[in-house]
């Protein structure tokens, strides 16, 4: 048997499913919560026992037993996972904001050192183009006088 991917792993440490992603127009089949439902499948549960039988919805109660199990279990595990993505995300801003820092901490030591040691600035000639390509703030202007002197 193959050793389960980390994914794998973590899906069943959390017991919960890792099916393939749904499609798009599965998703938008889906019902879509109405606010407060929760309270009112706990009503409509007492209402199917109480008329199951009259109204056969004995298999309709059962189904939605289930899906109320399902949600109540799924729904402190998606929280979690969303504090922990939002955790991760940030972690990785903040690795993202170091990598830049460093970048323009570097470009900043070629130019400065660029016309004492000319290898340096021919050598790292790359990055600066590639930072300059993305730099903020100033645009340069089009040449040419705007007074009409000509």
């Amino acid at each position: 048997m193959p050793e389960k991917t980390v994914t794998e792993q973590i899906a069943e440490i959390l017991d919960v499913e890792f099916p393939p992603p749904p499609d798009p127009s599965q998703v938008k089949a889906l019902h879509r919560a109405l606010p407060g439902y929760q309270t009112v499948v706990d009503d409509a549960i007492r209402f199917a026992e109480k008329h199951g039988t009259l109204l056969n919805l004995d298999e309709i109660r059962s189904s939605l037993e289930q899906a109320k199990t399902d949600v109540n279990h799924l729904e402190p595990v998606e929280h979690l996972l969303e504090r922990l993505y939002h955790s991760v995300y940030y972690q990785r801003l903040l690795g993202t904001d170091r990598c830049m820092e460093g970048l323009y901490d570097i470009t900043r030591r070629i130019r400065d050192f660029s016309e004492a040691y000319p290898e340096i600035a021919e050598e790292g000639q790359p990055l600066l183009d590639f930072m300059k390509a993305f730099r903020r703030g100033r645009k340069k202007e089009k040449k040419g006088n705007g007074s009409g002197e000509g």
